[in-house]
């Protein structure tokens, strides 16, 4: 028999012959035993001595301090003797004295350096308080009278809206107050306004100028006067080019102070 027929009934007469051999099969249902896991090995822990000396902790990172805390803590909690609990408390009033240390110096600097202290544009006690209210208020109040011949406030309304109605008593407020002339627009009689105006949601309220193309919002939905007042504030500094939008709540009186994100650093 030819070498090729003799080969071509071998292939033929075994079916295994060039098939993939079949993936062995591994677990419990194949008569194999499960792995047998590893002990758990507990962790070891070290009681601790007594902590470093005072140079020793002052040459240390604060983050080392304070892992080193911790680890008293535990070490205390664990051992729960004497020596162990007033070897943590011990650090504890090392950590507390250097953070008076830091406050102290920070008193020093804030009153050498004007420019990096809040207290001279947000103080904290009740006097200067009322004083940095009055200022605002007035700085707020003038401009929006300066505003008041060039300025609009106009009212997207749709019908059937009872916040549009409370929103518009508001706006009468304001009108009352600073002499804005308000105007309303039906964003279902005019959807091209509404479309000018990228406006979908009823009560919205945006703030136009005579001598310019611009505009921006002022509320979404119905805001307090004073909410009212403040952002068409903001909204007319920014449309005439004093802030960016990171400065957006800055007033005048803050222009280039600590307030002010854009203040280089001294």
């Amino acid at each position: 028999m030819p070498r090729a027929c003799l080969l071509l009934l071998l292939l033929v007469g075994n079916p295994l012959i060039g098939a993939e051999r079949a993936p062995e099969k591994h677990g419990y249902w194949w008569s194999e035993d499960p792995p047998v896991a590893a002990p758990l090995t507990q962790p070891e822990y070290q009681r601790l001595g007594p902590p470093p000396d005072e140079s020793a902790l002052l040459g240390m990172h604060p983050k080392e301090v304070e892992s080193l805390i911790e680890s008293y803590r535990q070490n205390a909690v664990w051992q729960a003797t004497p020596e162990a609990v007033r070897w943590y408390y011990q650090l504890q009033d090392f950590a507390r004295r250097r953070a008076r240390a830091f406050m102290n110096v920070t008193e020093v600097v804030m009153l050498e350096n004007p420019d990096l202290n809040m207290q001279t544009v947000y103080p904290t006690n009740p006097v200067g308080q009322a004083a940095r209210v009055a200022q605002r208020t007035s700085s707020m109040t003038q401009r929006l009278a300066e505003e008041a011949g060039r300025a609009a406030l106009v009212l997207l309304t749709r019908p059937g809206c009872p916040y549009c109605d409370e929103q518009r008593k508001i706006l009468n407020y304001f009108h009352a107050r600073h002499g804005w002339d308000i105007r309303e627009i039906d964003i279902e009689e005019s959807p091209d306004l509404a479309a000018r105006f990228a406006v979908s949601y009823a009560p919205t309220t945006v703030v136009l100028f005579r001598d310019s193309p611009q505009w921006a919002p002022v509320a979404l939905g119905v805001e307090t006067l004073e909410r009212v007042e403040e952002s068409a504030y903001r909204a007319l500094r920014r449309v005439h080019g004093e802030v960016a939008p990171d400065q957006y709540s800055l007033q005048e009186f803050n222009d280039g102070g600590p307030y002010d994100p854009r203040k280089e650093s001294p």
